[in-house]
């Protein structure tokens, strides 16, 4: 069961779009989480911002500031049932 005060991110689902508004609302480009001089967390906060109006439309900017972050891939095992 996911938490759904947990925020995952795929970075290759953004759409184009969404990578503009992600500049847009911080103002840095999306590489910037690269740079290990750069400050993260607006674009963290948008990133999730973005991700949790795909389905929740009433979802807010700062409401994303609330969420934990979860950007570890996905587990190629989880939710897989048994094998034979």
């Amino acid at each position: 069961m996911s938490d759904p005060d947990v925020m995952t991110i795929d970075l290759d689902d953004l759409t184009i779009g969404e990578v503009i508004e992600i500049e847009d609302l911080t103002g840095l480009p999306l590489d910037a989480l690269q740079d290990t001089t750069m400050k993260k967390g607006r674009v963290l906060q948008a990133m999730a911002f973005i991700s949790r109006r795909r389905v929740d439309p009433a979802f807010t900017f700062e409401d994303a500031a609330n969420l934990k972050l979860n950007m570890a891939p996905p587990d190629p095992t989880e939710g897989s049932g048994p094998t034979e």
